[in-house]
């Protein structure tokens, strides 16, 4: 519990720090998704559950990230990210892959956006299905880097969902934002990698498990 209490208050601190504007301005896109990756590698799905309701508890006090826009439903985007991710690592990937494929038709069917949106998801849609059909067999490095691909998506597929039938974007400006995400989901995925990628070297040190 110490150790979900700690990551709930690192996270809703990260969330203070903005990288991109909202549509709009309203709310911002935070530093708190470079953790999403680490939050779901860290936790197993029970303890995800718990620390996903205490940072959406403080990500509402504070009115921090896309609340502000979204409201109750923003709590989801990251909770959901943190819990399948969680269930992607200690249970299957096939967790974060259905519920990616989900956002991808959902996009298809009712945003009416540009396609290049959809690049990120088969992408990561292809890796989930690649490393869950050969998870004995990857190395640690791309697992990661799947992980950390896969929780980010799973954000977006969150956000996006909200975006198209709660703000109704319409279709044109899919193309203008669609820069911006990638350059988000980079930084997402690079980040995330890189402090796994030194939690894995000190884990002993630290008594870290499952990462």
């Amino acid at each position: 519990m110490a150790l979900v209490a700690l990551l709930s208050s690192l996270y809703v601190v990260a969330n203070a720090i903005p990288i991109d504007a909202f549509v709009g301005g309203t709310g911002f896109i935070t530093a708190g998704i470079i953790l999403l990756p680490v939050l779901a590698r860290l936790l197993k799905p029970k303890d995800s559950i718990v620390m996903a309701l205490l940072a959406s508890l403080g990500l509402l006090v504070f009115q921090l990230s896309v609340v502000p826009v979204f409201g109750f439903y923003g709590l989801l985007i990251p909770s959901l990210a943190i819990v399948i991710g969680s269930l992607g690592t200690y249970r299957s990937y096939l967790y974060p892959l259905s519920y990616i494929s989900l956002g991808a038709a959902w996009y298809i069917l009712f945003s009416g956006g540009t396609p290049a949106w959809l690049v990120p998801y088969l992408i990561t849609t292809l890796l989930l299905a690649v490393v869950q059909s050969r998870r004995a067999r990857v190395s640690k490095s791309t697992e990661l880097v799947t992980h950390s691909l896969g929780t980010t998506m799973c954000e977006l597929v969150t956000l996006n969902i909200g975006s198209v039938s709660l703000l109704h974007l319409p279709a044109e400006l899919w193309t203008v934002i669609t820069p911006l995400m990638f350059l988000e989901r980079t930084v997402a995925v690079v980040g995330g990698y890189a402090i796994l990628t030194a939690l894995v070297r000190v884990k002993g040190v630290l008594r870290l498990e499952g990462i």
